[in-house]
């Protein structure tokens, strides 16, 4: 191999996984990607080969990075190990209320080099605990697969929402439906299955608007889940809760993307938007992200800075 090695502690082997564009993403900036799709190995061969595996890649191929996706359930000596024979990072994408469940994922971070949330109190919280080099990073969209297609007659509608079930969630759908929108949910709660492929694109490119809540809301200041940036990139105006009113400097409000804090002014800023805006926002917004917030812009940002600052 004549690449630069990046061995990926994630789950790599799994539809749907964010983890792979990731992957994806190095693999443009040149380095070669050695996946390690850690819950497999461990439930397969269990934590004693998973370990010896791991550091043999390291020792073996001796990467310029190694990257633990959060990786809850692993020894954090094993991360200790990996550090002092490569470059370590740490990667979180979770909320508090997720960490605090696996705290073995602050001491990853504790053991790492380099670690980043995708929150920016969340890298507060890191630092509390004496974690140094953590990094806000926000998580990115595969402009690939997530883009506009020709709209399907059975997706069209006022206002559709892709995710999980919650009660919150359930709160907004039926003040859409009392308002007399023709509305749409979609995933584990709402339909038969979870909504992957094309068939997001479909439903993205069949509706005026989407409607982007997090699972977690109003918790994490400049924290959004990257399914907003998929609803946008796939071109629609999207219409996202921002309860704590901290990301506009991300996109801009408007422009880029409709935000609303509570019901009553989701529903004022749907009846006042017209077509034409709607569509200069979507065009606008699916701009803004291709430019700044793709899985290339992230990965090319954590290898500059860990070519800029290395193994301090």
């Amino acid at each position: 191999m004549n690449e630069p090695i990046v061995i990926f502690v994630g789950v790599l082997d799994k539809f749907g996984s964010t983890n792979i564009p990731m992957s994806v993403s190095f693999g443009k900036f040149g380095f070669k990607v050695l996946p390690v799709n850690y819950r497999t190995i461990l439930a397969k061969f269990g934590e004693k080969f998973f370990n010896d595996y791991l550091m043999y890649l390291v020792l073996k191929y001796k990467p310029v990075l190694t990257l633990f996706s959060k990786c809850n359930g692993i020894n954090t000596e094993l991360v200790r190990e990996c550090s002092k024979n490569s470059v370590t990072w740490l990667f979180n994408m979770d909320p508090r209320s997720t960490i605090e469940r696996c705290p073995e994922v602050i001491d990853h971070a504790l053991n790492c080099h380099f670690s980043s949330c995708t929150a920016e109190d969340m890298v507060d919280w890191f630092k509390s605990f004496g974690v140094k080099n953590c990094i806000h990073l926000i998580q990115g969209v595969d402009q690939d697969e997530f883009k506009p297609v020709e709209p399907k007659e059975e997706f069209i509608v006022d206002v559709s929402h892709i995710g999980t079930r919650t009660e919150e969630r359930d709160k907004f759908k039926e003040l859409l439906e009392n308002a007399g929108l023709k509305v749409k949910f979609y995933g584990i709660g709402y339909s038969s299955k979870e909504v992957f492929g094309n068939e997001f694109n479909q439903i993205c490119s069949s509706s005026k608007f989407m409607l982007s809540m997090n699972t977690f809301n109003n918790i994490h200041m400049g924290y959004f889940s990257n399914r907003l940036l998929r609803y946008i990139a796939c071109g629609c105006c999207t219409l996202h809760f921002d309860s704590t009113n901290s990301l506009n400097k991300y996109l801009t409000n408007e422009k880029d993307v409709l935000y609303f804090k509570d019901g009553v002014e989701l529903i004022n800023i749907i009846t006042k938007t017209t077509d034409e805006q709607a569509y200069k926002i979507a065009i606008s917004g699916r701009d803004k992200v291709l430019n700044n917030y793709t899985w290339d812009h992230v990965i090319y940002n954590m290898m500059n800075i860990v070519k800029t600052e290395g193994a301090k």
